[in-house]
């Protein structure tokens, strides 16, 4: 762009040059742009700034190229200042956000070796429950064996009880019918 204007060192306006001196951009080469005004048909006397080397024994130039009225590049300028910081603020917000999701993930993996540990606990105590009931079953076993056992005798003592009782109540017949007999023969004599 700077190839195609035609330069001149004229000033346009004084305010203009006091404006623009007082916000002298920086060239990207590193030294203060100078203002300069366009000849060209489609910019005339339209003021910019430029590289202070352009032209200056051959040397090369940076290219530096900038409208001194254009305060719209001013605006961009701030526009792009605002939107850098926008992203900058965005970016942060992005980092923090990813810390926080790997909290979050770093919870959710605590959370679910924590449900991983109670799952086997509830299973080994399911286990011990089984293997109690197994136990408790084996000793409703046993206790109805030794029950069967207890009747068995039981219906034994009882039937030897009543065989007894019988032997007694036979026992004291005779002894009664003794008793009579010995007082029969006693009072008959």
């Amino acid at each position: 762009m700077l190839s195609r204007e035609k330069v001149s060192s004229e000033d346009s306006s004084s305010s203009l040059v006091t404006h623009t001196l007082s916000n002298n951009p920086m060239c990207t080469c590193g030294s203060p742009a100078s203002l300069r005004t366009s000849n060209t048909p489609r910019n005339p006397g339209r003021s910019f700034f430029g590289c202070s080397k352009y032209n200056s024994q051959g040397l090369p130039h940076c290219n530096f190229f900038k409208w001194a009225d254009s305060d719209s590049c001013h605006e961009r300028e701030k526009e792009l200042v605002k939107l850098k910081i926008e992203i900058l603020r965005k970016e942060e917000e992005l980092h923090l956000a990813q810390a926080e999701a790997q909290q979050i993930v770093k919870e959710v993996r605590r959370r679910e070796e924590e449900v991983q540990r109670r799952e086997e606990d509830v299973r080994r105590r399911e286990e011990d429950v089984r293997r109690r009931e197994e136990e408790v079953r084996s000793w409703m076993v046993e206790v109805r064996k030794v029950l069967e056992e207890v009747r068995k005798i039981d219906g034994e003592i009882v039937k030897s009880d009543l065989g007894v009782q019988r032997q007694c109540t036979n026992i004291k017949l005779w002894c009664i019918i003794c008793i009579l007999l010995y007082l029969y023969f006693s009072l008959s004599q």
